[in-house]
């Protein structure tokens, strides 16, 4: 993908539901914008396609989003009830004579050189510089085949979490920006159920607390064809103060039944060594997994896991997902089951909660009837519901039903929403969302939400959002918002706000109000130039964070990076419960050169 400006976007797409926009290939574009038009040439090697040898015809959709007209147009046409990266709809181009595949190798080292401090009370207490070489090595083995190898693994230039204030019961599963690991992770998702997934790269180099740990080396296999997909992947992470080494192994196959089903299963391996904490542990999660289109409009997703560890943790588990939806030009039904039992464990994946049964049917529709106002473009009222049960006796956990009743997109693509939920919390004991303790029972509470969703694409866009009624035993009013202001291609300042304020909730009536703010300051000399400076502020945390950084991609897939990182957080010393203030300085350098053989 490519826009006027010559910026460039790579994106990997399974069964045109999952989406790696991670991914990194080598090609060049340059555009030119005149009185009338504006104009694209891409320049793709041969060695990023693959292909097999005697090739002579490829697949191909062309796609244009003009967004002034919040419109999209392909060759061949693609219908408007799908996306338009369904390639069963592909023109196929013939005649291509392109050289046999030869030798194919990348090697992308790296340099590193950071110097980090940290202050309690504004007191040094630590200074480290460090000096760390490393890098990557892909190799094609063949016209389907990848073999990447990674050494003394780093991502210090990799972008920053966002920060959240949560106030449900369930874990938040952050994304994952680390590259290494961003390329290739569709062949590891699983599609039934966001929640539910065995594999999950941030497993892997971070703590609890998304804090680096070291890792040494790392080799991962991919082999992508038209009947079958294979991904392995192993890595040794290093020990790091009391935490000893641990060891990471995963292997994926999928079958394709079809161009549009097909059929696999996993087998992650996590290994941690003995250490000051307790004797080692190992943790095995095996998979099924499976996706079925018997038609365009109808689509499933299913898989059943299950987990076992035994060392320093013991524990044994099953869970298992499945999302099955009907979708045309004017209606949507769906629905989700999912199951995790209280010992399921994947260590080597993501969970958000355990001892639970979900259920959630839902429908919308799509109406563009001739009686809507010009500037109306469709129609969207829908019903989506969660309702979860307690795994181990089957009694309510909690649950919510949402009613869209209005809900209009206009020709712009911007959207007008008023939703209202009814919710039910069945608490076993008792839950404390921002310190704040909510004893247990039953709860039933009504809320309403207003949002506006704009177009981005304009010099100002708004997306704005403003939740009110009841939470628990308490009041909850919230309003979020994102403010993106672009008076230039290249300039982009985004200011985003979320307000919560609680009244009369939990066991002492206690009210508060709680405050997110995330500034980012986005300047691009050109398409290989930028900077970018992210500054988030958390009252609930007491927690600043800054992050900035110049991106130089001085020629394609080589870069230079200069991170600057300033985080200040209030601390309470567990010996002393005395409350710190801590701050953490750290500035990195960071060389990287791509050479292809």
């Amino acid at each position: 993908q490519t826009n006027p400006y010559g910026a460039q976007r790579e994106i990997l797409v399974m069964d045109d539901e999952i989406f790696n926009r991670e991914w990194s290939g080598l090609w060049k574009v340059r555009t030119q914008i005149t009185d009338s038009a504006w104009t694209a040439e891409m320049a793709i090697p041969w060695k990023t396609l693959r292909y097999p040898a005697g090739c002579q015809q490829i697949g191909i959709i062309l796609t244009r989003n003009i967004r002034a007209r919040n419109e999209y147009t392909s060759f061949p046409a693609v219908p408007r009830a799908f996306n338009v990266y369904r390639m069963p709809y592909e023109a196929v181009l013939t005649g291509i004579n392109p050289p046999p595949p030869s030798f194919n190798i990348q090697v992308n080292p790296y340099t590193l050189f950071s110097f980090s401090n940290e202050k309690k009370d504004e007191v040094l207490q630590t200074e480290k510089t460090n000096f760390k070489p490393g890098g990557e090595v892909k190799w094609a083995t063949g016209s389907n085949s990848v073999l990447d190898l990674t050494f003394n693994t780093d991502f210090a230039q990799a972008d920053v979490d966002r920060q959240v204030v949560n106030l449900t019961r369930f874990s938040i599963l952050f994304p994952e920006r680390r590259q290494f690991f961003l390329e290739g992770n569709e062949i590891y998702y699983m599609g039934a159920y966001d929640n539910l997934q065995p594999f999950f790269s941030r497993s892997i180099g971070l703590d609890a607390a998304g804090s680096p740990v070291p890792i040494e080396a790392g080799v991962r296999f991919t082999n992508r064809s038209p009947n079958q997909n294979i991904g392995a992947l192993a890595i040794r992470q290093a020990a790091q103060g009391t935490q000893g080494a641990s060891n990471f192994a995963v292997a994926r196959y999928s079958r394709n039944l079809s161009t549009q089903n097909r059929i696999g299963g996993m087998a992650t391996f996590r290994v941690d060594e003995a250490d000051a904490r307790g004797p080692s542990s190992t943790n095995t999660t095996l998979t099924l997994d499976g996706f079925f289109r018997p038609t365009q409009q109808i689509n499933a997703f299913w898989m059943l896991s299950g987990s076992k560890t035994s060392g320093r943790i013991v524990d044994e588990g099953l869970a298992g997902a499945m999302w099955a939806y009907y979708s045309n030009n004017w209606i949507y039904l769906g629905h989700v089951q999912s199951f995790i039992t209280s010992q399921y464990n994947p260590r080597v994946g993501f969970i958000d909660a355990t001892n639970y049964l979900v259920t959630s049917p839902a429908f919308s529709l799509r109406l563009r009837p001739k009686w809507l106002p010009k500037g109306i473009r469709q129609f969207t009222p829908g019903v989506t519901t969660y309702f979860y049960n307690y795994l181990d006796d089957l009694s309510f956990r909690e649950g919510f039903i949402s009613y869209r009743p209005f809900s209009i997109q206009l020709q712009d693509g911007s959207e007008l929403t008023y939703t209202f939920r009814t919710d039910r919390q069945s608490l076993r004991e008792s839950f404390s969302p921002i310190n704040v303790e909510i004893a247990k029972g039953d709860y039933r509470y009504l809320s309403h939400r207003l949002s506006y969703t704009g177009d981005f694409s304009k010099k100002i866009g708004l997306n704005a959002a403003y939740r009110f009624g009841k939470y628990f035993d308490g009041d909850l009013n919230t309003l979020s918002t994102s403010l993106r202001f672009a008076p230039l291609p290249h300039i982009t300042i985004t200011a985003d706000y979320e307000w919560n304020e609680i009244k009369n909730l939990g066991v002492k009536q206690e009210s508060l109000a709680t405050r997110l703010v995330g500034v980012e300051l986005r300047l691009a000399l050109n398409p290989r130039i930028q900077v970018v400076n992210f500054y988030q502020y958390n009252t609930v945390a007491k927690r600043s964070a800054l992050n900035s950084r110049l991106v130089w991609e001085y020629q394609p897939l080589s870069y230079i990076y200069l991170v600057y990182n300033d985080n200040q957080q209030n601390v309470i010393d567990p010996e002393s419960g005395t409350n710190n203030r801590i701050h953490t300085q750290q500035g990195v350098f960071k060389f990287t050169f791509l050479r292809q053989f």
